[in-house]
């Protein structure tokens, strides 16, 4: 159901910390009725990935890391809701959390969004 979406252009957008535009794709793709777990596997996580890996190619740095991950977030809080709604039962609980202070937070939520939906 997803063959008409531009999952790249999503990607591009977060790569280049564009909240308002990821924001309006994720609704997009959620009209078009499009699985969240593939918004976020197909769309959010690539572009993150990129950024990754020009931040480790020390090509973007904290503050470009930052706004795309702010991006992302602005995909995820349309998904997460939806991402809970499936029926199954629960295998036990996860404790995540950061150290007090620590703004490197990204993935740490990214993997608790997951886990909500998984």
């Amino acid at each position: 159901m997803d063959a008409g979406f531009d999952y790249p252009l999503m990607a591009q957008a977060l790569i280049l910390g564009q909240r308002e535009k990821v924001h309006e794709l994720t609704q997009q793709a959620l009209a078009a009725g499009i699985n969240p777990k593939d918004i976020i596997f197909k769309g959010l996580i690539p572009g993150m990935d990129v950024v990754g890996e020009k931040f480790r190619r020390n090509e973007y740095y904290v503050p470009q890391v930052l706004l795309s991950a702010r991006a992302m977030y602005a995909g995820l809080e349309l998904l997460q809701p939806l991402l809970g709604q499936e029926n199954v039962s629960s295998l036990g609980k996860v404790v995540l959390g950061t150290v007090r202070g620590d703004l490197h937070d990204i993935g740490k939520n990214l993997v608790g969004v997951m886990l909500t939906g998984a």
